[in-house]
């Protein structure tokens, strides 16, 4: 396939994730704690509440779906973010035996496709989280260096971060004809992390 047909599968593939991802998405936006998190009277306990949350999906992706994409993205490197929420924690006021007894999600077995619709929900979150962060701060004080680093994300390379990811994630689903397994996982990561931060599973 020449280079433009491959970037016309790569355009009509985020459009079709975007659109089949829309409901499940749609659904983890309207997760309790999700939205006390942009509430006006969101207190330091739902910050906390969220984050703890988020850590056993997070430190699970990085464990035993970044493994699986190392061939696939050169910067994985630069994409690890459960330390940082594991400091917001403890800034905030975590115990260390509060911090242990985090639990953490379990995958299972993961193929690529797999691994690749998690990760482009995990990453997804980096961008919503600008919008928290900025919320965050204005409701509790929090800053980068205070409470609020993973909502940070990657600080100014967070547009920059993101553009490389979908141009990799895109061109690999093109060329190894994987979309449709990869939005379906997609779909099911958002219903997970929805499920997993309500304690439904």
């Amino acid at each position: 396939m020449n280079e433009a047909g491959v970037l016309k599968d790569q355009d009509l593939f985020i459009k079709s994730l975007r659109q089949e991802t829309a409901e499940n998405h749609q659904k983890l936006e309207e997760n309790r704690l999700s939205k006390a998190l942009l509430e006006p009277t969101v207190t330091l306990s739902d910050y906390q509440a969220y984050l703890s949350g988020l850590y056993g999906v997070t430190v699970s992706c990085e464990n035993q779906v970044f493994p699986l994409l190392n061939h696939i993205f050169p910067d994985l490197s630069e994409r690890y973010k459960s330390g940082f929420i594991l400091n917001d924690l403890k800034t905030t006021g975590y115990s260390d035996t509060q911090i242990d007894s985090l639990p953490v999600y379990e995958f299972g077995f993961l193929s690529v496709p797999d691994a690749l619709g998690v990760m482009y929900v995990l990453e997804g979150t980096t961008l919503g989280g600008r919008i928290l962060y900025k919320h965050i701060h204005e409701t509790l004080g929090l800053t980068e260096d205070n409470g609020a680093r993973y909502f940070w994300g990657y600080g100014p390379q967070t547009g920059v971060l993101w553009k490389s990811f979908i141009s990799v994630f895109a061109r690999f689903s093109a060329e190894s004809n994987e979309g449709p397994a990869i939005i379906s996982n997609a779909k099911k990561t958002f219903t997970l992390i929805d499920n997993w931060l309500t304690g439904s599973i």
